[in-house]
């Protein structure tokens, strides 16, 4: 994309001072009157040049009142940033202390012995228990 903006700026550049260079040999007069200037004018070089520069210097100011709404996005987006990352940290935190968590009831699970009774069927839940030594 930089190679294209110099594609285009340079020739364009390079008429620009071919203009400025050859504007002396255009004119018959001393230069351009200006109702403020000196008596015999400015040398139309020198105009050529400032009304150059200025035109430079407004393009730029353009350009940068024009990406004002983009750099305030920008903005924006930086500080939602900021906070989703600190929020992720927070997360990160307790999903570890869980995991922790998790990992030291597994070992207490297969530390303690098992003294629950098997059953073997679903509906043996619901049985009363027997009682053997009384018949």
């Amino acid at each position: 994309m930089k190679f294209l903006h110099y594609l285009v700026i340079l020739p364009l550049f390079g008429v620009a001072l071919w203009a400025i260079f050859g504007a002396e040999t255009v004119t018959e007069t001393n230069g351009i009157r200006f109702p403020f200037g000196p008596e015999d004018g400015f040398k139309t070089q020198y105009v050529l040049t400032v009304f150059l520069i200025f035109g430079y210097f407004t393009g730029r100011i353009g350009a940068w009142f024009g990406y004002s709404p983009l750099r305030r996005d920008l903005r924006v987006q930086k500080k939602t940033n900021k906070a989703l990352n600190k929020e992720q940290i927070k997360l990160n935190e307790t999903v570890t202390g869980l995991k922790q968590d998790i990992i030291g009831m597994q070992a207490k699970v297969q530390q303690t012995p098992n003294t629950n009774k098997e059953i073997k069927h679903w509906w043996e839940i619901f049985k009363k228990p027997s009682k053997k030594g009384n018949s």
